[in-house]
Order: structure tokens, then C-alpha cells, then sequence
């Protein structure tokens, strides 16, 4: 089966650890995606409302904003029909389990494995 082309689609990164937005964000662009980044929750929020983005990559646990809490407000107010891949260092049920009540549509734990990332990426965006 040939694989969808998904080159141009726009995945927005949410991380507050700068070394994760750039090692994501490289290897992302490098696939030929279009990469915005948050270092917070509220900056991810006004990059949403701006932008028409394909899939949200956040990481769970950042100061202020939470991407649990940028999880429950895209997926009720914004953009419920958006992907969400959560990211995170912690594996825990709890974590997991909040990520996926609020609508996560994957889980994934840090460190990250670029080769599942970019697996399930294309997954929710119709690449497989």
C-alpha cells in the first residue's frame, strides 16, 4: 500500500523544555511537516485560534498552564476534532487515564521514540 503523502500538514509542539521542541521540531520538519511550538499551554491556545492545524503533540506537565488543561479546553471549546498526542515522562495509570477522559487521542512516554511518534502521527492523519 502506498504511503499518503502528509508533507505541509501543520503539527504544533507544546513543551516547556526547550531540548524536546527542538529535537521534535527537527525531526518533524525534516519529514516535511509545518511546526509551530508553545513553550505553555496559553501560547498553544492562541496559536490554535490562529492557525488550522492538523495535530497537537503536548506534553502534560508545564508551569501555569497544564496540557491537561489545554487538553480539556481544545477538546470542549476549540477544536474537538483535532488529534492530541500526549506526551510525558510520567507513565502513570492516573496520568494516562486523565489524558485519554479528556480526549487524548495517544499517549506516548518520554523519552520519546521518534520512530512511534512519527508511527502514530501518520496514523492520525491518515497515513497508514
Amino acid at each position: 500500500m502506498k504511503k499518503k503523502d502528509l508533507s505541509g500538514r501543520k503539527v504544533m509542539i507544546v513543551d516547556d523544555d526547550d531540548m524536546i521542541i527542538g529535537a521534535l521540531k527537527h525531526d518533524l520538519m525534516r519529514q516535511g511537516y509545518q511546526v509551530f511550538t508553545a513553550g505553555n499551554g496559553l501560547q498553544a491556545l492562541e496559536i490554535a485560534r490562529k492557525e488550522k492545524l492538523d495535530l497537537i503533540i503536548t506534553d502534560v506537565f508545564m508551569p501555569d498552564f497544564s496540557g491537561l488543561d489545554l487538553l480539556s479546553l481544545l477538546k470542549q471549546f476549540y477544536l474537538s476534532n483535532i488529534p492530541v498526542i500526549v506526551i510525558s515522562s510520567l507513565h502513570k495509570k492516573d496520568i494516562i487515564m486523565s489524558s485519554i477522559g479528556l480526549g487524548a487521542d495517544d499517549f506516548i512516554e518520554k523519552p520519546i521514540d521518534f520512530d512511534e511518534l512519527n508511527l502514530r502521527i501518520q496514523k492520525h492523519l491518515g497515513g497508514d
